[in-house]
């Protein structure tokens, strides 16, 4: 019995290597970059949100991405390596050989592309580049704060019982971060109208009850729990006892002041 095989290759885009390509040589004149761009995470989904339709700082705001600087590229009909070249060597040399850009990201669909370049601003805050280790520093925080008793301006309470992580409250806590980050704007009230207990449900979580802490500015951990700590309001939510759950959320408003906000959502669950 005979057995034919037939392997069919669909010459689609590497947009990274082609953009490189044009940094190592230089396009249109342009002197070409002083090393390759870098491919980012971030950038990829920025990238993806631009084929959501979002503008450029929109997409790096809702990523978290702390851009300096940035350019995005749009390519339709084709996601061969030759279109892609061919029209950001005709439109694109500045941007692609600007040496400032050295990060890229793209995300590609039918035959759309969408390129993300970008640079990142120098952060005071470095130590909040990895979101889920900071979300388990504030948690171990916030428990060590509810293990001892206090007071909240004029309240007094006991030691309450550790919290833990759950995902939808963290979905919650997101959701509300990136949308101050992209506002610009501190406040318990969503861009939708939304308050706190609505985001919550939203997630499919079942609730007794919740509760938020937001603050913005802080460049770590520990300055935002001791942020809340500080404020009564704030600090009576932390420690309320009937709370067994949390999520914990930051983003970052490049090119903002201020430049990060925080969530934390706490719940009783049903």
């Amino acid at each position: 019995m005979a057995v034919l095989a037939v392997a069919t290759f669909e010459a689609h885009a590497d947009p990274a290597g082609v953009v490189n390509a044009l940094r190592e040589r230089g396009c249109g004149g342009v002197p070409a970059a002083d090393a390759p761009a870098r491919r980012a995470g971030a950038l990829d989904a920025a990238a993806r949100e631009l084929a959501r339709n979002r503008t450029l700082a929109a997409a790096l705001a809702r990523v978290g991405y702390p851009a300096a600087s940035s350019a995005s590229f749009h390519v339709r009909g084709s996601r061969e390596d030759g279109a892609i070249r061919g029209l950001l060597e005709a439109r694109y040399c500045t941007a692609i050989n600007n040496p400032k850009l050295d990060e890229l990201g793209f995300y590609a669909s039918g035959d759309e592309t969408w390129i993300v370049m970008a640079g990142r601003t120098a952060l005071p805050f470095a130590a909040v580049q990895d979101p889920a280790a900071v979300a388990a520093r504030v948690l171990e925080l916030v428990n060590a704060a509810r293990a001892e008793a206090r007071r909240c301006g004029r309240q007094r309470f006991s030691p309450a019982p550790p919290l833990s992580m759950s995902t939808p409250l963290t979905a919650a806590a997101s959701v509300h971060s990136l949308d101050m980050a992209e506002r610009g704007s501190l406040g318990h009230e969503g861009s939708d109208g939304s308050a706190v207990a609505d985001r919550v449900t939203r997630t499919g979580y079942a609730w007794q009850g919740v509760g938020e802490n937001i603050a913005s500015g802080q460049p770590d951990a520990e300055a935002a729990v001791a942020a809340w700590l500080e404020s009564p309001g704030h600090c009576a939510t932390l420690m309320e006892s009937r709370f067994s759950e949390t999520g914990v959320a930051f983003a970052l408003a490049p090119n903002k002041n201020p430049s990060i906000y925080w969530t934390q959502v706490f719940a009783a669950p049903r």
